[in-house]
């Protein structure tokens, strides 16, 4: 199974970001943010059941929002106050890849700017999504707007609140970093290529998933080269388990 995320940036002009991580990099369950409607980029006759495979709210006021597909899967809206078409939440049943029966919550995250900056924020989000999952198994993904992977081994220290965060996400939410996981002992690859200084790795896309899912990581990636970069500003995340 293949999960990835991916701000595919304003929109995506070239309709192109969610066929390119479906059919050629071979995603089972995606997390865009900055996207157009799931319609825009996939075509009705080719995914007749896309309105139960895949949900997008728009971030006002924005023409572009978040959404989460799933290949095999069901998808079930749930609903998060205050930050809707930021913040996609959704209840996974019946995918190809999960254990029979179980009901897996999913959420998109794309933290707006606002009170407290992106780490204020991203701890409201958190707030919201503990009051509905209840210590059920849940993932959460997406473009933070802060550093999700921090390395013993950098030059630029990571941010207090940051890592107070990484942490919330390991210990009250029960779920490990892929990327971290996957690569222990490498500086966080580049996810966002910002404007100020491109060449400074800045890794604020990420993915976490349930702890009792380690030993079935295989790997976690982060793509990129010429074809990547002219899409948008990050590059996507692919985690893949046995």
């Amino acid at each position: 199974m293949k999960l990835a995320t991916y701000n595919i940036l304003k929109g995506g002009s070239k309709l192109v970001h969610w066929s390119k991580m479906i059919d050629e990099i071979e995603v089972d369950l995606l997390l865009v943010q900055e996207s157009y409607p799931h319609d825009s980029h996939l075509p009705a006759l080719l995914y007749p059941n896309i309105q139960r495979q895949s949900i997008w709210d728009k971030a006002q006021p924005n023409s572009w929002g978040s959404g989460i597909f799933s290949k095999s899967g069901l998808l079930s809206r749930i609903s998060i106050p205050s930050f809707d078409g930021w913040v996609v939440g959704s209840e996974l049943t019946l995918a190809s890849w999960q254990v029979p029966d179980e009901r897996l919550m999913v959420f998109c995250i794309h933290a707006p700017d606002g009170p407290g900056s992106y780490a204020g924020q991203v701890n409201r989000i958190l707030d919201a999504i503990a009051s509905i999952a209840c210590e059920r198994d849940i993932i959460i993904g997406g473009d933070f707007n802060l550093t999700v992977s921090h390395w013993s081994g950098s030059d630029r220290k990571t941010k207090e609140r940051d890592l107070a965060i990484q942490e919330r996400l390991t210990s009250e939410f029960g779920l490990f970093n892929c990327w971290q996981e996957a690569n222990p002992d490498k500086q966080p690859a580049q996810t966002l290529r910002w404007s100020g200084d491109r060449t400074i790795p800045y890794h604020c896309d990420g993915l976490f998933v349930p702890k009792a899912w380690k030993e079935r990581l295989e790997s976690c990636v982060v793509l990129s080269g010429d074809d990547w970069n002219q899409l948008s500003d990050h590059n996507p995340v692919v985690a893949e388990f046995r």
